[in-house]
């Protein structure tokens, strides 16, 4: 069993590249050409095609696929620290990547893998030899598999990866192994309206449209009818993603009236095939559009719902094939009992941070571990002392710009709240369309119950004020 130690201290971040061996003893490229050197840090970026020295190293390397609203990089650094170096593996062409690159740099080698195919990706890596690899996001996560076989490094192999990002193959997957599942007709960019009539008339009405492959709920609405579902096809317009529509999971209506969302998410890691629950996710109702506003651990269910929704999670898991790695499964409370909404092959958004603060344990390191190949093995889900949460703040559906957010100190004063970071300060513009990851701040924190777990909810969303301007949508 491998549990970290609840009392080991968290590093200060500017002791952190020091005292984890990230200076002039880790992977280094010296006095190679194309090799980027930054004084203060003595860390290099290679660019491809140049070699990297390993004379020196004496702890593993894990090759981390990092791409926009990942797992922020100091916490990903600080779960290294004790343990392995980070080698990043990036798309430099997205201008989010370019503006952090400089960071990452600080905590290791920064390769640009954008446009690379797995052979290419295999080369660029060459000169690290990186013992692991991991990602935290969707995108990519297909390559990425291919990269491991190539490197002989554990990660989900490529079927399972497919599954586990392509919404319409994973409903196909876990259909064909006998789980009840929602009816699923994928609708091409070009789809005919006699295409998008015989899809719905498969599915029926509500009907879930989202991307086959996103994350976050971009892009993701309820159609009452046909009428709402031509005017949302035509919001998105010619250049959308390919889609899927896909039968509504009603809430089960015994829980009309309940202050929790009908539905939770169970967290886990599989080791060598051994799939360990460490935590279930409870919410709090979904904003418009599937935006979550609120997520809590440990969820609020009974012995008995806890049992079916974990056994659940562990046919899904077993049917898709998942030999390692870190799993998000959502799970919807239907008057049918609990039914799969998916299956996510990573970490949850904001599950380490409330993990921590609930059960104490280090989400992200075990993360590094599982990519190293380490057995990790938990008995969950685990114990905890407090619930940790994190909530969201989220904007109206709307597109526009955001003009002036108040109140945020009568909330940051509250206590048991750790963390407030804003996403959407004032003159961002808002996109109706981009889901969860549009919200305005995320709040941070543990509460000793659900009394008072419910009471930073309430302050957050009646303290908070929020202008918009130029409202477009």
């Amino acid at each position: 069993m491998v549990r970290p130690d609840r009392d080991l201290a968290y590093l200060p971040l500017h002791q952190l590249a020091a005292s984890s061996g990230m200076s002039s003893g880790t992977r280094s490229a010296p006095g190679r050409s194309g090799a980027k050197t930054r004084p203060d840090a003595n860390i290099w970026m290679v660019g491809r095609g140049t070699e990297a020295s390993s004379s020196n190293v004496t702890r593993p390397l894990v090759a981390v696929g990092y791409g926009p609203r990942c797992v922020p990089v100091m916490q990903l650094a600080e779960a290294a620290g004790g343990l392995c170096d980070l080698v990043w593996m990036i798309d430099a062409s997205l201008p989010e990547m370019a503006q952090m690159a400089d960071l990452l740099n600080r905590f290791g080698p920064v390769v640009d893998i954008g446009g690379l195919d797995g052979d290419g990706m295999a080369k660029a890596l060459a000169p690290y030899q990186p013992d692991g690899l991991a990602t935290y996001l969707d995108a990519g996560m297909v390559a990425f598999a291919g990269l491991a076989a190539e490197l002989g490094l554990a990660f989900h192999s490529a079927p399972t990866a497919a599954a586990l990002t392509d919404k319409a193959t994973q409903r196909r997957v876990l259909a064909g192994a006998g789980l009840p599942m929602p009816p699923c007709e994928v609708l091409a960019p070009g789809a005919s309206g006699s295409r998008v009539a015989a899809a719905a008339g498969v599915v029926g009405w509500p009907a879930i449209l989202k991307p086959r492959s996103a994350q976050g709920s971009r892009y993701t609405f309820l159609a009452r009818d046909a009428a709402e579902l031509d005017g949302l096809l035509e919001a998105l317009g010619a250049g959308r993603p390919e889609m899927v529509l896909e039968g509504y999971l009603a809430d089960d209506p015994a829980r009309e009236g309940d202050i929790y969302a009908a539905y939770v998410s169970v967290e886990s890691v599989v080791s060598r095939g051994v799939i360990s629950h460490l935590a279930l996710t409870g919410r709090f109702p979904l904003a418009e559009n599937f935006r979550e506003t609120g997520f809590f651990i440990p969820a609020a269910l009974g012995a008995d719902e806890q049992g079916a929704v974990v056994g659940l999670a562990t046919a899904a898991i077993e049917a898709l094939g998942v030999r390692t790695g870190c799993l998000h499964t959502e799970v919807k409370m239907t008057s049918d009992g609990p039914r799969i909404i998916e299956v996510n092959g990573r970490v949850g958004g904001g599950v380490p941070e409330m993990i921590e603060r609930a059960a104490g344990v280090r989400l992200l390191e075990l993360t590094l571990r599982l990519a190293l190949g380490e057995a990790v093995v938990l008995d969950g889900p685990l114990a905890t002392d407090r619930i940790g949460y994190r909530f969201f703040l989220q904007p109206p559906a709307v597109s526009a710009t955001v003009a002036a957010i108040e109140g945020v100190d009568r909330v940051s004063d509250h206590p048991g709240v750790d963390t407030i970071s804003v996403h959407q300060g004032p003159g961002a513009d808002l996109d109706w369309r981009d889901g969860s990851r549009n919200h305005i701040m995320a709040v941070v924190g543990s509460s000793a119950d659900h009394q008072e777990l419910q009471a930073v909810y309430r302050l957050l969303h009646q303290e908070v004020t929020v202008t918009y301007a130029d409202v477009r949508h």
